[in-house]
C-alpha cells in the first residue's frame, strides 16, 4: 500500500513539474518611443468567448509576456491612447515574435501566425493598389477640359472612364478570390472561421455559394447551411 501511495505521489509530482503549453509572446518596439507606458492589452478568444486576458504596461522596447495555451483560437493585441492599430494573431502553442516599427505591425513565428502575416501583406499591397488607383482617377478628374468637347473628345474621355471602372472592378474581383482561397485553406482552423464568418454574411449570393461548398460541419450548423 505504501508502495502504491509512493508512485501516486511521485506521479503528481511528475505531472506538477512537466511544462504547460503556452503562448510565449515577445515583443520588440522600434522607432516609437510614445508607446512607453502605455497599456499592452492581450486577449485570447476561442469561438468567440475570451478564455484568458492580461494586461502590462509598457516600460521598455522589449518584452515577454507568457500566456497559458488553451488550445487554438486567436489572440486580439490592442494598446489603447496610442497610434498603433489592434491587430489578431493566432493563439498558437510556441513562441510569436510581434515587432512594432513606428506605427506597423509585423509578426512570425509559428506556421499559422506566418500564413495569417502574409494575408495581411497582401491586404495591405492591395490597399495600396486602390489608393493608387483613385489617386489616379482623381487626378484625371481635375484635368481642365475645354469649354466644348468633341464627339472624339467625348468618347475618349468615356473610354478612360470605363477603364478605370474595369480597373477597379479586376481588383475586386481579384482581393475577392484571394480572400476566398484563404478562408479555403485555413477552414478546418480558428482563423479560417473567423474570416469565414465575417465574409459569409457580407458576400454576394455567387461568392456565398463557393463558401458553402467547403464550409465544415461545425460553420454549416452556425449559417444553418443545408447540404
Amino acid at each position: 500500500m505504501k508502495k502504491i501511495f509512493l508512485f501516486v505521489s511521485i506521479a503528481a509530482l511528475l505531472a506538477s513539474c512537466t511544462p504547460k503549453p503556452k503562448v510565449g509572446l515577445e515583443v520588440k518596439i522600434h522607432n516609437n518611443y510614445s508607446l512607453m507606458n502605455k497599456k499592452f492589452i492581450i486577449n485570447q478568444v476561442i469561438d468567440g468567448t475570451v478564455v484568458y486576458a492580461d494586461t502590462t504596461k509598457i516600460k521598455k522596447d522589449q518584452f515577454q509576456m507568457d500566456i497559458p495555451y488553451k488550445g487554438q483560437g486567436l489572440l486580439n493585441v490592442s494598446i489603447p491612447g496610442s497610434n498603433v492599430d489592434d491587430i489578431m494573431l493566432v493563439a498558437e502553442e510556441g513562441k510569436v515574435q510581434l515587432d512594432i516599427d513606428g506605427t506597423q505591425l509585423h509578426f512570425t513565428g509559428t506556421p499559422l501566425n506566418d500564413r495569417l502575416q502574409d494575408f495581411y501583406q497582401k491586404r495591405d499591397s492591395v490597399s495600396l493598389l486602390f489608393k493608387q488607383l483613385n489617386d489616379e482617377k482623381k487626378a484625371f478628374d481635375s484635368q481642365p477640359l475645354p469649354d466644348k468637347l468633341t464627339p472624339k473628345m467625348k468618347e475618349e474621355l468615356q473610354q478612360k472612364s470605363d477603364e478605370f471602372q474595369q480597373r477597379r472592378m479586376q481588383l475586386i474581383k481579384d482581393n475577392t478570390d484571394r480572400i476566398i482561397a484563404f478562408i479555403k485553406e485555413n477552414v478546418d482552423n480558428q482563423v479560417g472561421e473567423y474570416y469565414f464568418t465575417n465574409n459569409y454574411i457580407i458576400f454576394p449570393l455567387e461568392q456565398k455559394l463557393i463558401l458553402k461548398s467547403f464550409a465544415t460541419p461545425k460553420l454549416k450548423k452556425r449559417f444553418s447551411i443545408k447540404d
